[in-house]
């Protein structure tokens, strides 16, 4: 369930003023930002986060599987590549 946007916001900031240009990985990313969110990370939050800080709808990117898994979870390496056009932009 997703928390009111005043709870999410702060942990958005945070990533986006990140220094993951080059230095972390998109695993790296999610996983600061369920340090960020604490008891608030599921997919739901962590997909607002993510859309906050990096400004990209990454609805496939719920599908992690550190989120659940099953033949549909997304595994490490597609989300580094899902999301590294915006991690090398930065």
């Amino acid at each position: 369930m997703l928390c009111a946007p005043s709870l999410l916001d702060p942990a958005a900031e945070e990533l986006k003023l990140a220094d993951v240009n080059g230095r972390q990985t998109a695993v790296d990313v999610a996983r600061t930002a369920r340090t960020l969110l604490g008891e608030r990370f599921d997919s739901g939050s962590f997909m607002y986060v993510l859309m906050r800080a990096f400004e990209v709808d990454y609805r496939e990117a719920s599908r992690w599987h550190e989120f659940h898994g099953g033949a549909a979870a997304l595994p490490d390496d597609a989300l580094e590549k899902l999301l590294a056009p915006w991690l090398t932009a930065r």
